[in-house]
């Protein structure tokens, strides 16, 4: 066979595929009327205030100290805290004042959850509970609260608006902290 011949076919059966592959396309659907925006989608902003705030539990037992969980390696070693002496003459005055429960009101707009992996009467001991959840990738923050007269700091993860995605975060949370022998427990978040 000739080749010019040869070459003819083959580009026939090349524009003939492409005709039968984009013409149906082409014809399949009407033209695309682009409307615009016409509308936001961004709700109202409420008219009454609400607080986003983990409210203390009367019953809340504090968890063990990051040191008992997990030994400081030898470079580790927290430095000690220096304190000035007393004045003489007169008495110490409190630092901070104990933070009393805000009465609960109805609320208006979202709901929200938390994984609360502990409380800790030391803010070093949630500091290094946060560091260990934030290197494993989880969005962990500390609250700080007072419950009979202490100050204790809750270290939590989340907020997640959908309870069944706060769920599955607390097993992948509870799963993590197995090893240091804490388990999470999903709260409201307000």
């Amino acid at each position: 066979m000739d080749e010019r011949l040869k070459k003819r076919l083959v580009g026939a059966t090349v524009l003939i595929s492409l005709v039968v592959i984009f013409v149906p396309m082409l014809l399949e659907h009407g033209p695309i009327i682009e409307t615009g925006i016409t509308e936001s989608n961004i709700p109202p902003r409420p008219d009454t205030y609400f607080s986003s705030r983990v409210l203390p539990l009367e019953s809340e037992t504090l968890s063990p100290t990051l040191d008992e969980i997990v030994p400081l390696q030898s470079d580790d070693k927290p430095e000690p805290v220096q304190t000035p002496p007393p004045r003489a003459g007169k008495p110490a005055q409190p630092v901070a004042k104990p933070v009393k429960p805000v009465p609960v009101t109805q609320r208006v707009g979202l709901s929200a959850w938390v994984v609360q992996v502990g409380s800790f009467g030391k803010r070093e001991n949630a500091e290094k509970v946060e560091k260990i959840l934030k290197s494993k990738k989880f969005p962990a923050f500390i609250k700080r609260a007072g419950v009979k007269e202490k100050t204790l700091f809750r270290v939590m993860v989340g907020p997640e608006i959908d309870r069944k995605l706060a769920e599955q975060m607390l097993g992948k949370v509870n799963r993590q902290l197995k090893p240091m022998k804490l388990k999470g427990t999903l709260k409201s978040y307000q």
